[in-house]
């Protein structure tokens, strides 16, 4: 079971990486297209500063989970001192146990968030496109942050090892 969880989560990982450069790389891409454009032909291409946006949101919120997935996340050490060494290993699967906890709670408000914009028919301004297929990123990354905090807690083998700030 260990060894199945550690592939799916090796191979989401991955798949999500993979999402995640190639939402930067639009947004690269559709940006200087737009100077390009805007330099030489003298005209915007239209839509394409709002779809950079909504691809940088995209990859942005995909980065939280492979921040999650990786270990290498922000987190405050203010207490990492409370408790002695020797209880680490316990102190840490309980703040994974509480970090999935709240990310559960977050994915859940952002299905509701999600299913507000359905139902109000909310649209992107200047595509006029609706806004849930983007939206969807929300509690997607929520939920996959979650079950790898859980996958942590329950099998702590398959957490990476921390790496310090600035590594």
């Amino acid at each position: 079971m260990r060894s199945g969880l550690a592939r799916a989560l090796r191979t989401l990982y991955w798949f999500e990486a993979g999402l995640a450069t190639a939402a930067y790389a639009g947004v690269a891409g559709l940006l200087l297209a737009d100077v390009l454009s805007r330099e030489f032909l003298g005209e915007a291409i239209w839509g394409a500063q709002k779809i950079a946006v909504f691809g940088a949101i995209v990859a942005g919120f995909l980065g939280l989970v492979l921040s999650t997935a990786s270990n290498s996340h922000l987190r405050p050490q203010f207490a990492d001192g409370w408790f002695p060494r020797a209880w680490s290993p316990g102190v840490s699967r309980i703040g994974d146990v509480f970090s999935g906890a709240l990310y559960v709670g977050f994915a859940i408000v952002a299905v509701g968030y999600v299913e507000e914009s359905i139902a109000a028919r909310e649209r992107a301004a200047v595509l006029y496109t609706p806004l849930w297929p983007i939206q969807i990123v929300l509690p997607y990354a929520f939920f996959s942050s979650a079950v790898r905090h859980f996958s942590f807690a329950a099998f702590p083998e398959l957490k990476p090892e921390a790496r310090p700030e600035g590594a």
